[in-house]
């Protein structure tokens, strides 16, 4: 079977991309009319500071023959006849107006009259849409959320509506030896966004009380001007990284590097402000490094109690803080860096529960996220809803 994709991102390498080996995957990203417009609308906006004509990401439309059986989308909404499903991650349409305002202020009023928003909304509720699948459980709860606003499609689109996770390969869990200090790692290009800030922080405390190592691998990128960073203090928070000597900072290794390091560390942290999924808390679950994280979004799912540690805190309706930090020295920033201590302190230790929970995470990724019953699901849909009437 041949199946069209649209995007080469790590969400689609992630949970599309190859994923049925014996499929085979086509890039149509060529054949997509709204690929143009969007370049077009680019080199205009950089030039005249504006854009040339209204469009969106995340949308396709073909202009030639396509050659695929079906298509799967990450994110988009798609107005050709050929059979298609999407993933997503947060909702759908993912269109920059509704990302805009849906978290803090939703315009459900005038997006149920926006004729752009209808339309996608017919989109996914056409008879092309075979299949909309959430990344989490609490994705799902949003999309639901969503629909409530648009009842004319409510029934026909929840009815394509399921939960399908991405998938993880685990390895048997192998004890850690101590040698002297807790090994303990951060990963994330989006270090600011991630609580990198205030792991540093809460662990630069720590380490006065407790022996341990941090190792960290990020970019140190600060996202779109993440609030009171700039290029300046990034150059001198990556100076100050490589000059403590209860730190190792990477700005980057290959994954199979960082799936190593892992496996030698007791405990993985992910303190995040924002994130819609959570790829690392996987990737350290498989190689048995249990995680303290934040309860974000989908974060609470895949890393409950049984298998690590989670920082309460107050969320919206859309289980996001309902406050992030608008300066880089702020009380609730103060207060994340605390928790963090506190929580690290104490399960240092006790460093049997980390061995017990790393445990438990192994086994939660094999049974939850195994690439062989996701590919299966995966082909099960393609077989079902791209074959020929």
């Amino acid at each position: 079977m041949i199946v069209g994709y649209t995007g080469n991102n790590y969400p689609e390498k992630r949970n599309i991309i190859g994923r049925v080996e014996q499929n085979r995957y086509v890039n149509l990203s060529s054949k997509n009319y709204f690929a143009y417009i969007n370049r077009i609308n680019f080199w205009w906006k950089n030039f005249f500071g504006r854009s040339l004509m209204a469009s969106d990401y995340y949308q396709f439309r073909s202009i030639a023959p396509l050659g695929v059986e079906g298509i799967h989308f990450f994110n988009s909404v798609c107005y050709s006849n050929t059979p298609w499903i999407t993933t997503f991650e947060t909702l759908l349409p993912y269109f920059d107006r509704v990302k805009r305002d849906f978290k803090r202020n939703p315009k459900w009023e005038q997006w149920a009259q926006d004729p752009h928003i209808v339309r996608a909304m017919q989109a996914l509720s056409s008879d092309s849409c075979k299949k909309i699948l959430a990344l989490s459980q609490h994705t799902k709860k949003i999309q639901e959320e969503v629909l409530c606003h648009f009842p004319e499609f409510e029934k026909s689109i929840l009815q394509k509506l399921d939960v399908l996770h991405p998938p993880q390969s685990a390895v048997e869990y192998q004890p850690r030896t101590f040698n002297g200090a807790f090994q303990l790692v951060f990963v994330g290009r989006a270090f600011y966004r991630k609580g990198g800030q205030e792991l540093v922080h809460a662990l630069d405390r720590l380490q006065k009380e407790i022996p341990l190592h941090l190792t960290i691998v990020s970019s140190l990128d600060a996202e779109n001007g993440w609030p009171g960073i700039n290029p300046k203090q990034i150059e001198e928070d990556k100076a100050w990284l490589k000059s403590q000597h209860w730190i190792t900072y990477h700005e980057k290794l290959d994954n199979d590097e960082v799936l190593r390091l892992f496996e030698k560390s007791h405990l993985g942290f992910l303190p995040t402000w924002q994130d819609t999924y959570g790829y690392s808390v996987l990737e350290m679950q498989s190689r048995g490094c249990p995680v303290v994280t934040t309860a974000v979004r989908s974060l609470p799912e895949i890393n409950p109690n049984t298998v690590g540690w989670t920082l309460m805190h107050d969320t919206n309706l859309w289980g996001e803080w309902k406050e992030i930090p608008t300066s880089r020295a702020s009380s609730i920033s103060d207060q994340l860096a605390s928790d963090i201590y506190q929580v690290t302190s104490a399960i240092l230790q006790t460093p049997q529960a980390m061995e017990a929970k790393g445990r438990a995470a192994v086994e939660r990724v094999r049974q939850e996220h195994n690439p062989v019953t996701h590919a299966q699901t995966l082909s099960d849909y393609y077989q079902h809803l791209f074959k020929k009437k």
